[in-house]
Parts: structure tokens; C-alpha cells; sequence
């Protein structure tokens, strides 16, 4: 262990260049998804038309990535972080240079599955990093802008991969992608020296934990894009669903009685972490959705090109860059994180039935709403992870980063799949949509948020003063000296 001792608001010797790192990565893994949308054209002229394959070489990505988030994490606790993240970070490269020389859907598709299964450590173990290196001020600072920088991808990432596919081929958007992640591996020893400080735990990783939450994943997302295909009443999407509940039963069984489960119970019991978590299934019932369908709502609607829709998009992407340094400049200089929070639920669901009230209207009505909606997600995307991870102790830290992230990428599938068959239902697609079927499901659906953000805020208040203070622990630990707890080894 080194003998280095963290000051309160500071960072490790070598702290701060882990964020140049840590940013590259989190600026990659959202280009792996918008690049295999707009790329699929191509991909299609290239490889030949197969609906099946050109599916799997996006869901199988998420699929794969919402299954690995939280083994990640627990695994990151286990052997390290920085060891976790190296081999995270290899695997997406494995996956990206086997997209780079696809020949046929049968490898890029099996390429796509990898590729999401070492994208799943860089965000748990990446943001587990980030918070195990700062403290204070610092750490709200560098959480702010791993929002703005996730904003950033978010907001022209379909624009340059778009360009990268015209000008170069679809191939060089995994190429690109390569490149960043050989850059990032180059930068690992400076994120091995930061991580000097971290304890390891002797303990096992939950194969059979893994295994039924894989399970119960893949199930409840397949029942997903069943019932979007074949009806949400279908035999097929109840049967799956079904059998998913029970797989997530059975793996909540596990986990209360494993030695060294996946995800600790405990943890969920935090009323503050738990408040947190579901701030973020609000920003995928209002953001993401407004995310995935507006384009397809101003084709239809307004007879937008798909290139005015995107265009028109940056409404809502654009706040995303500048929420998360206002929310983090906010807090360092006292505002309370619930404050802000409460403000940001807020702006998402005000700002999103605006959008749908003035629907109707035209599109320049709908401007100033896109931008609320935008600017509420942003000033979570700034403090909910670093927040969140604060509220537990710093040994699960990874296995924490990795269940937020499982409750991200889960509500943002289900709000999709749901919307969308709503949207198909009432409004109808890029060729013709009634705005008033918009209005009607846009509203309908940003209140069920509004609900979701109402509990939020109830486990946000309720557990202000009944849980510890984790972060307090974590300072002590650390301040102790090269004193270990029994059971425990420094990187």
C-alpha cells in the first residue's frame, strides 16, 4: 500500500491524469452504439441485406453490455480496478478490430456481442476510478465532466461517425474506435500508479450470481423485443417475461445468501444510493425516449429529412454539454445535491410535456422545451454517479458503479421498447405521424416519470438522515496509514 495520505478534497499522487483516460473511454463506448445505427446502410451494401443480422450487430452489443456492468463491477472489487478496466478495455478492442475486417453478419455479429462485453467495464469500473481517486470538490468537479463528455459523444456522435462512414467507409468508425482504446491501454500505468492506494478483498466472484443475472437479462430483454414485434399480450412476450421475473427472483435468492455476492443487498437497502439510482430511470422515460423518437416524430409529422431531424436534435443534445459543469459548479460552491437533483427531475418532466403539449403547434414551438428537457438531464449526468457511489463504502464502490449502470441501460431498454410500441401504436412512424397521437403518449408517458421522480425524492429526504456516512469511513481508511483490514491487499 503506498504511503501516500489523501488529504480531504484531494487525489492521489497521479490522480489527475486519469482523467484524460477515463474521458477517452467514456467518450468511445456510446460511438460503438450511434455508429453501428447510422453505419447500417452501409454495412448492408457492404455485407448484403439480412434484417436479422443487421439487428444483432446493435442489440447484441446492449445485450451483452447490460449483462457485464454489474459482474464488472464486483469483479473490479475483487481483483482490482485497474486490472479490471485493462481487461475490459482489451476485450472492446478484440470486438472492435473483428468489426474492422468483418466479412459476413456471422462475425460481426459475434464481434458486436465481445465488444459489448468489455464496454460494460468502462463505465462501472471507469466511474469506480474516478471516485476512488477524488474527494470533495475535485471529485464533483471530475463527475461533472465525465457528463459533459458522455454529452458530448451524445450530442455529435452521430455526426461524426456519419461523416466518417461517407467519406471513409463504415469500417473506420470501428477503426476510429480502435484507436482510441489502444490509446487509452498505452495510458493504463498511470491509472495503475493512481490506483496504488485501492485494497483489494480476498473473496470469489458469483459464477452462479453471474449466471442467473445473465440469464434473467438476456430473457427480460428478449421479451422486450418480442413484445415490440408481436404484441405486448402475445404468448410468446409473457412466456419470456415470465421467465425472466423468475431468473431475477432467483438471482436476488443467490445474492442474500452467497458469501460474496454480485450485488449486496445491503447496498439496495441504502435509501439514498437506491433515491439516486432511480433519478436515472427517470432521464430514460423522458431524455432518452425524447432521444430515440423525436426524429422519427419530425419526419413523420413535418416531413423533416432525416439529416434536419438530427439537426434539429441538438436542441435537446446541445444543454448536455454545459448542464453537468453548471450542476458540479453549483455544488461546489454549497447548493445541496438533493436541490439539484429535485430541480433536475423537475425540468425533465416539465420540460418533456411541453414538448408534447405544443406538439401540434410546429416545430419552432417545441424548441425551448427540448432545451429544458436537455438541460434537467444534464445537471443528473454531472453529480448522480459520483453522488450515488458516494453513498456506499468504498470496497463496493465497483460493484455499485456497476449496478447504476445496469438500472441505466435497463429502464433506458424498457422506456424504449415501450414508447416505441406506443409510438407505433397512436402516433405511427417516419412516413406519417399524428402529432396528437404524439401529444397523447409523450404526456401519458412523462407522467409515469413523474411518478418514478416522486419516489425518488421520498428515498432522497427519508435517507438524508438515516444512513451513514460512507464517504467519512473512506477518508479515515485511508488516512490510517498502511494499516489493512484483514482480508485485504493493496493493488
Amino acid at each position: 500500500m503506498t504511503s501516500e495520505i489523501e488529504q480531504p478534497g484531494g487525489a492521489p499522487s497521479g490522480a489527475r491524469l486519469v482523467m484524460p483516460i477515463i474521458l477517452l473511454t467514456i467518450f468511445t463506448v456510446p460511438l460503438s452504439i450511434s455508429g453501428t445505427a447510422v453505419s447500417l446502410g452501409d454495412i448492408a451494401d457492404d455485407l448484403g441485406s439480412s434484417s436479422t443480422g443487421e439487428q444483432w450487430a446493435l442489440n447484441g452489443y446492449t445485450l451483452t453490455f447490460a449483462c457485464s456492468t454489474l459482474i464488472w463491477g464486483s469483479i473490479a472489487d475483487i481483483i482490482g480496478r485497474w486490472r479490471a478496466l485493462m481487461t475490459g478495455l482489451l476485450i472492446f478492442g478484440v470486438g472492435s478490430a473483428m468489426s474492422l475486417v468483418a466479412t459476413d453478419y456471422l462475425v460481426l455479429d459475434a464481434a458486436r456481442l465481445v465488444a459489448g462485453a468489455g464496454a460494460g467495464a468502462v463505465f462501472s469500473v471507469g466511474t469506480a476510478v474516478v471516485s476512488s481517486n477524488f474527494e470533495g470538490e475535485r471529485r464533483t468537479r471530475a463527475f461533472a465532466l465525465l457528463g459533459s463528455v458522455a454529452g458530448l459523444s451524445l450530442a455529435f456522435g452521430p455526426s461524426l461517425c456519419g461523416l466518417f462512414t461517407q467519406v471513409v467507409g463504415w469500417r473506420f468508425v470501428y477503426g476510429f474506435q480502435l484507436g482510441c482504446l489502444v490509446i487509452a491501454c498505452l495510458g493504463m500505468p498511470m491509472i495503475r500508479r493512481a490506483a496504488a492506494h485501492e485494497k483489494r478483498y480476498a473473496a470469489r466472484i458469483d459464477v452462479a450470481g453471474a449466471v442467473l443475472f445473465c440469464v434473467a437479462t438476456t430473457l427480460t430483454l428478449g421479451g422486450l423485443a418480442l413484445g415490440s414485434a408481436t404484441g405486448w399480450l402475445s404468448l410468446p412476450f409473457l412466456l419470456c417475461t415470465a421467465a425472466g421475473l423468475v431468473a431475477y427472483g432467483l438471482f436476488a435468492w443467490r445474492e442474500s445468501t452467497a458469501p460474496s455476492p454480485l450485488l449486496s443487498l445491503r447496498t439496495l437497502r441504502n435509501k439514498r444510493f437506491s433515491g439516486m439510482t432511480l433519478v436515472v430511470a427517470v432521464s430514460s422515460f423522458t431524455f432518452t425516449n425524447a432521444v430515440a423518437y423525436l426524429p422519427v416524430f419530425f419526419q413523420g409529422a413535418y416531413g423533416s429529412s432525416a439529416g434536419a431531424s438530427g439537426a434539429f436534435l441538438m436542441f435537446l443534445t446541445m444543454p448536455v454539454l454545459i448542464s453537468p459543469l453548471i450542476a458540479g459548479r453549483l455544488a461546489a460552491r454549497g447548493t445541496a445535491v438533493d436541490t439539484i437533483l429535485i430541480w433536475s427531475i423537475a425540468l425533465m418532466v416539465v420540460g418533456l410535456v411541453a414538448t408534447g403539449a405544443v406538439a401540434e403547434q410546429g416545430l419552432a414551438w417545441m424548441t425551448l422545451p427540448m432545451v429544458i428537457v436537455g438541460a434537467g438531464f444534464g445537471l443528473q449526468a454531472g453529480l448522480i454517479d459520483g453522488e450515488a457511489l458516494a453513498q456506499v463504502p468504498a470496497k463496493e464502490a465497483g460493484m455499485a458503479a456497476g449496478w447504476i449502470n445496469t438500472v441505466r441501460l435497463g429502464s433506458e431498454a424498457i422506456a424504449v421498447s415501450l414508447f416505441g410500441s406506443l409510438f407505433a401504436s397512436f402516433a405511427g412512424n417516419a412516413d406519417h405521424a399524428s402529432r396528437q397521437g404524439f401529444a397523447g403518449i409523450t404526456i401519458g408517458s412523462t407522467l409515469f416519470a413523474a411518478v418514478i421522480g416522486l419516489l425518488s425524492i421520498f428515498l432522497l429526504r427519508r435517507g438524508r438522515q438515516g444512513d451513514t456516512a460512507p464517504q467519512a469511513q473512506r477518508l479515515i481508511a485511508r488516512s490510517s496509514g498502511p494499516v489493512q483490514r484483514r482480508g485485504a491487499r493493496s493493488e
